[in-house]
Order: structure tokens, then sequence, then C-alpha cells
């Protein structure tokens, strides 16, 4: 009985719709019966938007020396990254999804690039501050009496590899400087003729110094 009345009723609704049709009556008509057949409530659709934290933090280095420029990029592990730069004060700031799981990429020039996890969590903002360290050595290269050499050769081999991954010389004051792809263990070869040749393993640190005596052959 009650199916036979709702196709009653319908079969009315939809003559009466067929003889307002084109009219603003109509298209009233057919929100009100809209309605009525889904109980009278509206339903949004699902938003692409998302909640934002507020990302900040201060890059410095070992000295607590504020790194202006530095690139600071936050990859989200389901998609999506947001960067930035530090100013003059060393300090970042960006809007990034909250309550995320990403990796901290923070690089510049002259220095040893920085990877790390981070959860942005739900506050409303998150601080993340880091340090750098440079992504080269330096160092002085002197015989016995202590007198800079000029132009000794220096050969750096990642971890015993029988390529030279950098090879660099000495100034005239004797100084110089290498920049790494890494942080680890190298094979450091110091070389000049007339002189013994200095064969080591270092583990070798942006940043870091690290100075040679020659010795006369």
């Amino acid at each position: 009985m009650k199916i036979k009345r709702g196709l009653i009723v319908l079969v009315s609704a939809c003559f009466l719709c067929t003889s307002l049709a084109g009219t603003a009556q109509a298209s009233k008509w057919g929100d009100i019966l809209g309605s009525v057949f889904t109980g009278g409530g509206s339903s949004g659709g699902s938003s692409s938007s998302y909640k934002t934290v507020h990302l900040v933090g201060k890059i410095t280095d070992g000295d607590q020396v504020p790194i202006q420029g530095v690139s600071v990029v936050f990859e989200a592990e389901k998609g999506g990254s947001w960067s930035a730069h530090t100013d003059a004060s060393g300090n970042y700031r960006m809007n990034v999804p909250s309550i995320t799981h990403g990796t901290m990429i923070i690089s510049g020039t002259g220095w040893r690039t920085k990877r790390y996890h981070l959860y942005t969590s739900s506050d409303s903002e998150r601080v993340s501050n880091q340090q750098l360290h440079h992504d080269y050595i330096t160092g002085k290269v002197t015989d016995r009496y202590k007198n800079p050499m000029h132009w000794v050769k220096l050969t750096f081999e990642k971890d015993g590899g029988t390529a030279g991954v950098v090879t660099v010389y000495t100034d005239e004051n004797g100084n110089y400087k290498a920049t790494l792809p890494a942080d680890t263990s190298y094979w450091v070869v110091v070389s000049q003729d007339g002189y013994k040749t200095i064969r080591n393993t270092d583990y070798l640190m942006g940043g870091y110094t690290r100075n040679y005596t020659m010795y006369e052959e």
C-alpha cells in the first residue's frame, strides 16, 4: 500500500514539473521534491584543503653564527614539498601540513647538506633549529722546518677507493682547501718531488683542519 501511494506521488510530481518546465517554478518544485525524497538534508563535497602548521627555525654554524640564504625544504612522505630560505638572522618560516611525517633537507653552497625526519604534529607552530658544518676541509703543508710548501699535491680517495675523489694543490703559503663529497673515511696521499709521500687513512669531516709535515727523501 505504501509503495502504491509513493508511485502516485511520484507520477503526480513528474506531471507537475513537466507542466511547469522552463519556468523558475519548475526549478523550485524540483528542489522541493528533491528535499522530500532525500530527507530534507544537504551534503557538502569533500574538501581538498588541509590544516597547516607554522614551521619555523634558525640555522647556525658550530659557533652559533646565523647562516643566511640556506635552502630549507620539507618533503611530505605522502607527496608535496614546501621550501623557504633563511634571512640575515638565519631564521626561516613556512606553512606546511599538520600531523604529517616528512623529511627536512637543509642545504647551501659550502655547507654539508643535512637530512632528517620531522613530524609536524597538530600544534599551531613547530620549531626546528639546526646546525650546519662546512663541506670542505682546510689545512697547511710544511717541511720539517715549518716552512710552507707550495704546489704540494693532496689526493683524497673515498673509503679506500682506487680513483681519486678530490685532488687539490697548496698555494704559495702552503694552504689548501678540499671540498669532500661526504663525511667519511678517506685514503689521503700527500706528495711532492724530492719528499717522502704521505699515505694514511683518516676520517674527514667538513669544517675541520688537517695539517701535514713532509720530509726529504
